[in-house]
């Protein structure tokens, strides 16, 4: 018998997300490119900042070179647009940088929502996003106790979008609710997993 499925956070009902959300008014506008694999995961993350966030938008795809929606937003608007990137040229965003004013010009956030190699793809392909400038987050330990972590910093979609909107806001507080949704999420699918397989296949 097949399950109840909510269309909403795409989660059998089970597992469904969409009651804990807390609908937040992002004063800067989110923009993830997200890896067509990503989208049929369930322990994708976007989905938490999609339903929680009234400014995001997210588009699909490997190569964003030729996008006409994202190049005409570079086009529109080249000196608000900043993308979370750990690129060569990436300038670390911390609210205690000599530099915080320039962080309240960034009117949009662009994301890259894939597993690192498939993020390398993206940017690597992406060409045009090469110019815009790169943000690295001054990051704690991951949370996302579900998926290997390559190294200490690297954050999942929903833990990048928090701390980046967290600094850019100046306000710890605003975004915590989708950080509590991510932590319902994980717990959850721990579960359904069992102790002993998230034991010899995560908790190392």
């Amino acid at each position: 018998m097949s399950r109840s499925y909510c269309y909403q956070c795409q989660r059998v009902q089970q597992a469904c997300l969409c009651q804990q959300i807390t609908v937040i008014d992002n004063s800067v506008s989110v923009y993830i490119l997200q890896h067509p694999d990503e989208s049929r995961v369930n322990k994708g993350t976007a989905i938490i900042a999609k339903l929680s966030l009234k400014n995001y938008t997210c588009w699909t795809g490997e190569d964003f070179s030729s996008h006409q929606a994202l190049n005409q937003l570079l086009e529109n608007e080249p000196e608000n647009v900043a993308i979370v990137y750990p690129a060569e040229h990436a300038q670390t965003l911390q609210i205690s940088t000599d530099k915080v004013e320039d962080n309240f010009k960034i009117k949009h956030l662009i994301f890259i929502d894939a597993t690192w190699r498939k993020a390398k793809k993206i940017w690597s392909l992406s060409t045009n996003l090469h110019k815009l400038p790169a943000i690295k987050l001054d990051t704690r330990q991951s949370s996302y106790r579900i998926r290997k972590i390559p190294a200490d910093g690297y954050l999942s979609t929903v833990e990048a979008i928090v701390e980046s909107l967290s600094v850019l806001d100046a306000d710890e507080i605003k975004y915590k609710s989708m950080l509590s949704v991510f932590d319902s999420m994980i717990d959850y699918q721990i579960e359904m997993m069992g102790p002993e397989t998230y034991k010899n296949n995560y908790d190392k």
